[in-house]
């Protein structure tokens, strides 16, 4: 499926083609083990000193959005590893950089569950794209169950209304995340976490790329 500038329309070669795809980037960092480590010192100190936000979480913690602003070697590891996956991201989808007037935003906040709690289904509207990174994903779910996995939900009106839960245009995407594990989405996908019913804490890493009117501010 490729755009013309000589015809009217989409020029489509004979097969099969995807039509209003929605992108969901999938990075693995494989030598991520000491960088989480790190990572769950500096959000279990915040944790203890700060209270949760209670946004789209029910239960757990909920930093405050400034997570990146801090100077601390793993946060600005982490900062680089989601600036890299976004900047992976604007390519593969074509996505036009901002124009001279705008700058992007990047703000990300920790999120930290145990037993029982879990996220309700969201989205980041007005974010241009969004995503989460995995720190540490808490003990084992049972076999078969959805425990701890997040969902993502068609975009599409369409799909729902087919006669079985299981139509063919209307698969759940459900993705079991591995620490290491980094996801990103446009900012208006819907999506939510199951319950996670470990002891050990499920933690997390949220972020939104956002447009801003430009004053002076690098983001």
């Amino acid at each position: 499926m490729t755009p013309s500038d000589e015809r009217r329309g989409t020029v489509l070669e004979d097969g099969l083609h995807s039509a209003f795809p929605t992108p969901l980037l999938v990075k693995r960092f494989g030598d991520s083990a000491e960088l989480n480590e790190r990572l769950l010192e500096h959000i279990a100190a915040r944790e203890a000193n700060e209270p949760s936000m209670g946004l789209s979480n029910v239960g757990g913690w909920h930093s405050p959005t400034d997570l990146l602003d801090s100077g601390d070697p793993a946060i600005l590891e982490l900062r680089k590893r989601i600036s890299a996956c976004i900047q992976k991201m604007l390519v593969l989808t074509r996505h036009k950089k901002p124009t001279g007037d705008q700058t992007m935003r990047i703000s990300a906040w920790a999120n930290v569950a145990r037993a029982g709690a879990y996220n309700a289904i969201h989205n980041h509207t007005p974010a241009v794209f969004s995503g989460v990174y995995y720190v540490s994903v808490g003990d084992p779910a049972p076999e078969g169950s959805r425990d701890g996995l997040i969902e993502f939900v068609d975009p599409r009106p369409g799909p729902h209304g087919g006669p079985l839960p299981t139509h063919v245009f209307n698969a759940p995407l459900i993705v079991d995340p591995e620490p290491g594990m980094l996801l990103m989405f446009p900012g208006w996908l819907l999506h939510y976490v199951h319950p996670y019913r470990g002891t050990s804490p499920r933690v997390s890493v949220a972020f939104n790329l956002r447009l801003m009117a430009d004053r002076g501010q690098s983001g």
